[in-house]
């Protein structure tokens, strides 16, 4: 839908075009991708709704009411907001978590349904399904054949009924609707009038009115009362002479005798009034139809409908009506709608019917197979997300029929080479005991022998060799039976002993920097992701043989930043190369180099700053860039960041300039609330590209802060706001080491700003703040002793505990550690108080206050 339809929309629901919120919405797209083309490759396959989903979801309301609030009104902004959304996806309202977690497409249009079944099922599956639909010796198909017959008949008695109902049913029925609902709103009009009128009876009834005062009043106040489209309709009184008492329109009857008045109406033998007082003697209050003046036009009548109420005290009769040409005008205007509606229904039922003729045939012999395709791709579906954790095959007739992510990472193959039907042969080593699982394999697929689990070995698409428990499971499809194959690599547990076959004489350099050499080399995103999942074994190793944690980190962190720069070179490759200088930046654990095999994605992109009118097509590219190179790291099992700091979110996909402005904004306006939300941004780093952007970035953060005295001070009593965990919580089970390491991560951060330490790596912030003399040797070394402890047990705990090496925990078992260990842990902890000393020292921070 376009602007001006999505506007139109809202215009006529709300009364707010909105077009500018509707433009917002719609963030970097264009209809046609142009703008997009011109700076990248043309034979790019390009998505022009991939960035929807940062504000195609209900998520991104608070950042329109920031946008939009000095202009509308936040209810003017959510109407417009949710009515485009809605309109985009068929009344759904996504959430960020539908478009990260694959469970919704970011399409502007619904997913074809051929293109669905596609996703699990292969051609050669389709054509079994839906080939031969056309074939020359089906029956022929005639007009006036039974088939036919069976399809004509029912449509056209549902259109003679359709017609048949709307004239003598639904037509009446609205008829005798609209006009029920205006004589209850005459009954609900007169009652509040007559209110008006008791309120003043009770005032003179108490002596606070003289009954003249009270009556002179009341009449005042009925007279101004009005209603209606035009605030013409009125109320008028008579009393039970009847005389008129007040009429806003009629001034020259007031006090009149009634009796004989007839008005217009010169076809009544009995006066109006004399009507009207005869109903309410006998009944108090009713309806009565006659002719009167038009409104304030005293030189036309019209039919009109009153309702009449007495004031039994006053002897008073209150009265108000409406015209029925106003009534008909509203009836004929309906009907004239729902007339059209009915003339389009009944014209799409007989062009519908008239398709149906046509293929009838086809549909009839296409829906027992579209049914049990579809059966089919629910349960291949269903069967693949149950086992998810884990490489798994799904196998019908001996073919192997789809694999997931996951066995991707782990082997190198694709898909596609992973359905070759040689596979199961380049699958396994030459080990003796891989021939019973071969041979196990195929009388499986033979359906000869039951499900079973073995130990095995399988070879990677690069040679590797990694132990696995291979277990198999028997699946039933709508029309083929199958079989769920799981490959869980071997893990052992490392306390109290080692992984196993550890080699004394590995070279653990060596061996990092070839994996690392890898990655720079590798041909596609699969062979970089194949070569980070040899870092597993290899990291499970070295903390075996004692490897210090700062060395396990940094092996961790280049691996990660090779990866990230090889990944970006292979998009370039493919779109084009930058229309500017720029550099994607790192966050956070990412930035400082502190990170597990389990870390997820803290990145932006910065370019510089170009020309206003070139800058939406720029960062539709880097925007592009991003999308891919952010969607290969989650393959690679960095997965995508729960905040969606991430480079592919237009947010932190921004110029130099546009990134200063915003560093300038969060110091000067930063609160304890804010700075929660922005502790990652202080943690920056160039992975990749023009380094010169990031140091220009530091530099004027660093004048910023100069210029802005209170944010230290700031930022420092945020960082004590950070408890510390203890061991010695009532009922505790378990610690968050991540949460232990934080109090010397905000500490390293804090001193990083106000000594002007570039340096984001949180021991080398530390080894500056012993440089600037801000701390003595002895207690430097104890910094790094403790952050390295903890950092032993973080990498012990997550590598033990999990075969799948891409799962995030980060909490220690209390159970699992010695009791001398954890004495000593409770030693570390305590002494995690040295550098809230140090800031609450050198701020004169008093806490209690």
């Amino acid at each position: 839908m376009k602007i001006s339809e999505h506007a139109d929309r809202t215009e006529k629901q709300f009364g707010v075009r909105g077009e500018d919120i509707h433009r917002w919405i719609d963030g970097f797209f264009d209809q046609n991708g142009q703008e997009h083309g011109e700076t990248m490759a043309k034979e790019l396959d390009f998505d022009p709704y991939s960035h929807r989903r940062f504000r195609h979801c209900k998520e991104a309301l608070t950042e329109a009411i920031k946008e939009f609030g000095d202009k509308y009104t936040t209810q003017q902004i959510r109407d417009v907001f949710e009515a485009h959304i809605r309109d985009d996806y068929h009344g759904y309202l996504p959430s960020r978590a539908d478009f990260e977690n694959g469970s919704f497409a970011e399409k502007y249009h619904d997913v074809d349904q051929d293109e669905a079944l596609g996703d699990v099922l292969d051609e050669s599956e389709l054509a079994d399904y839906f080939s031969g639909l056309s074939r020359e010796d089906d029956e022929p198909s005639t007009p006036l054949s039974q088939f036919n017959l069976r399809i004509i008949l029912p449509t056209i008695t549902a259109i003679v009924l359709f017609i048949t109902a709307i004239v003598y049913v639904i037509l009446p029925l609205v008829e005798n609707s609209m006009m029920s609902q205006k004589r209850q709103m005459l009954q609900e009009l007169t009652s509040t009038a007559v209110s008006v009128i008791d309120s003043y009876v009770a005032l003179e009834q108490r002596g606070v009115l003289t009954l003249e005062e009270a009556q002179k009043k009341a009449a005042m106040e009925i007279k101004s009362m009005r209603y209606g489209p035009e605030n013409k309709d009125y109320f008028f009184i008579t009393d039970m002479q009847p005389k008129m008492v007040m009429h806003p329109y009629r001034s020259d009857l007031t006090s009149q005798d009634l009796t004989h008045y007839v008005g217009n109406d010169s076809g009544r033998s009995i006066p109006v009034f004399v009507e009207i007082t005869k109903l309410v003697r006998a009944s108090q209050h009713g309806f009565l139809e006659y002719q009167w003046q038009w409104k304030d036009d005293p030189t036309i009548t019209a039919p009109k409908m009153t309702y009449v109420e007495g004031v039994e005290e006053w002897q008073w009769i209150v009265g108000t009506g409406v015209y029925f040409d106003d009534v008909q005008h509203e009836i004929d205007k309906l009907e004239g709608t729902l007339f059209r509606i009915f003339v389009a229904i009944t014209l799409g039922l007989v062009a519908i019917m008239l398709y149906v003729i046509g293929q009838s045939k086809v549909i009839e012999r296409r829906k027992k197979r579209a049914e049990l395709a579809l059966h089919e791709a629910k349960n291949r579906y269903k069967a693949l997300v149950e086992s998810s954790n884990e490489g798994y095959i799904l196998e019908a007739d001996g073919k192997v029929i789809f694999s997931n992510s996951r066995l991707h990472q782990l082997l190198g193959y694709t898909d596609t080479e992973l359905k070759s039907g040689s596979i199961w042969q380049d699958l396994f080593s030459d080990l003796p005991q891989n021939n019973r699982v071969l041979r196990h394999l195929m009388k499986l697929f033979n359906h000869e022998t039951e499900p079973a689990e073995f130990e095995a070995q399988i070879v990677t698409k690069s040679g590797r060799t990694i132990d696995i428990i291979l277990s198999t499971s028997r699946i039933f499809l709508s029309e083929k039976l199958g079989h769920v194959i799981s490959f869980r690599p071997i893990v052992r547990k490392i306390y109290g002993g080692s992984f196993g076959s550890v080699n004394p004489t590995s070279d653990y350099q060596k061996t990092s920097a070839s994996i690392v050499v890898d990655i720079e080399q590798g041909e596609s995103h699969s062979h970089v992701i194949e070569s980070l999942n040899r870092l597993t074994d290899l990291i499970r190793e070295m903390i075996s043989a004692g490897t210090r944690p700062d060395y396990l980190r940094r092996l961790i962190g280049s691996t990660y930043d090779a990866a990230i720069c090889r990944f970006i070179d292979l998009t370039i490759e493919e779109i084009g190369e930058p229309p500017v200088p720029f550099s994607f930046l790192s966050f956070g654990s990412n930035a400082r180099h502190d990170m597990t095999l389990f870390s997820d994605q803290d990145n932006a992109i910065v370019f510089e700053t170009p020309d206003d009118q070139d800058l939406k097509a720029i960062r539709r590219y880097f925007l592009h860039l991003a999308e891919r190179v952010c969607a290969m790291l989650n393959q690679a099992g960095y997965s995508y960041c729960d905040g969606l700091i991430m480079a592919s979110n237009h947010q932190w996909c921004l110029s130099e300039q546009e990134w200063k402005s915003n560093f300038s904004q969060w110091i000067e306006q930063a609160t304890p609330d804010s700075i929660l939300e922005l502790n990652v941004f202080f943690d920056i780093r160039s992975t990749y590209g023009d380094s010169g952007l990031a140091d220009n970035i530091q530099t004027h953060i660093q004048q910023t802060l100069q210029d802005g005295p209170r944010f230290l001070p700031t930022y420092a009593k945020h960082c004590l706001a950070h408890q510390v965990p203890s061991l010695d919580e009532a009922g505790a089970t378990a610690i968050n080491l991540k949460e232990c390491l934080r109090p010397i991560e905000l500490f390293a951060r804090l001193y990083a700003l106000k000594l002007n330490i570039r340096e984001s790596n949180s021991l080398s912030r530390l080894k500056g703040v012993l440089a600037a003399g801000e701390t003595d040797a002895k207690v430097y070394r104890e910094m790094v002793y403790l952050f390295d402890h903890i950092w032993q047990l973080r990498f012990m705990n997550q590598i033990i505990e999990y075969s799948d090496l891409r799962q995030v925990n980060d909490l220690l078992p209390l159970n699992d550690l010695t009791v001398i260990e954890q004495q000593h842990f409770k030693n570390v902890l305590s002494r995690l108080s040295l550098f809230r000393d140090k800031i609450r020292a050198d701020f004169e921070i008093d806490e209690a206050q």
